[in-house]
């Protein structure tokens, strides 16, 4: 089976819509006259106007919104398909992924933060959990690519970006300005350590692996269990303490939301 090219993937990765949880394109039977649907946008001409149509039956656009939201969706595409082509080019080699995953976030981002504004505050509710079922999808697609180089990987979802996470949760709390920003710096920290402690805790668990598969003394690898555990600890309690600093500024409905959103135990 031919796999599409990666900057292909990564553009699928591109856009925080609905969309991309349609059914894959299937291929049409005899006599049929309507266009394969759903599918990426590389693999189906009428992708935005498809993703604007179920955007607008699960939030229940207005055509003034259909029309702004074509227009994000649009430009997207063009501009995410305009940029991979830009640092795809074979005769230099492979590209650099993370460089092109970084960009492809940035434009992930910016399209939910474009068409979040042009929502009503119950649409805009509607549309994080929607966001939320694209990103577990996008989630098992990074796994399952990180398994073609690791296999250990099937067993290790990865987690989402810092930057997406921000992003979602600034989204989530439904605040002014001036209060979104006293919140999110909590919101950061507690981001912040979560994503040192996972990291964290692979490094000391690898090195501890490396020193039993190096023929480490029993005394060196219970010295290092300790330090392991004793860093781990030390960690654990820095999140819990910014964990409970953040619940005291925060409702009811939004605790729940970050819980839902693994920000908050």
């Amino acid at each position: 089976m031919t796999r599409a090219p990666a900057w292909l993937l990564l553009v699928s990765l591109a856009f925080a819509t609905p969309a991309l949880a349609q059914d894959p394109p299937r291929p049409q039977g005899e006599g049929e006259q309507q266009p394969r649907r759903g599918g990426p946008p590389w693999a189906n001409a009428q992708w935005t106007e498809e993703a604007v149509e179920w955007l607008a039956r699960e939030l229940d656009l207005d055509p003034s919104q259909k029309g702004k939201i074509k227009t994000i969706l649009d430009d997207s595409v063009r501009d995410a398909f305009r940029q991979a082509a830009e640092m795809w080019n074979p005769e230099r080699g492979m590209p650099d992924m993370e460089r092109m995953r970084s960009t492809f976030e940035d434009v992930r981002v910016k399209v939910a933060e474009k068409i979040n504004e042009v929502l009503s505050p119950d649409q805009q509710r509607e549309f994080e959990l929607l966001v939320d079922q694209f990103d577990r999808r996008a989630q098992s697609m990074e796994q399952r690519r990180r398994a073609w180089e690791d296999p250990t990987e099937l067993f290790d979802p990865p987690p989402l970006s810092r930057r997406i996470v921000l992003s979602k949760a600034e989204r989530a709390l439904f605040l002014g300005p001036d209060e979104t920003a006293v919140v999110m710096q909590l919101v950061e920290r507690v981001v912040d350590l979560r994503i040192a402690l996972d990291e964290g805790r692979k490094v000391r668990r690898d090195d501890l692996r490396n020193a039993l598969e190096g023929g480490a003394r029993e005394h060196e690898v219970r010295q290092r269990v300790d330090v392991l555990r004793q860093a781990e600890e030390f960690q654990r309690l820095e999140l819990v303490a910014a964990q409970a600093a953040l619940r005291e500024v925060l409702t009811l409905e939004q605790e729940v939301r970050f819980v839902a959103m693994g920000i908050l135990d």
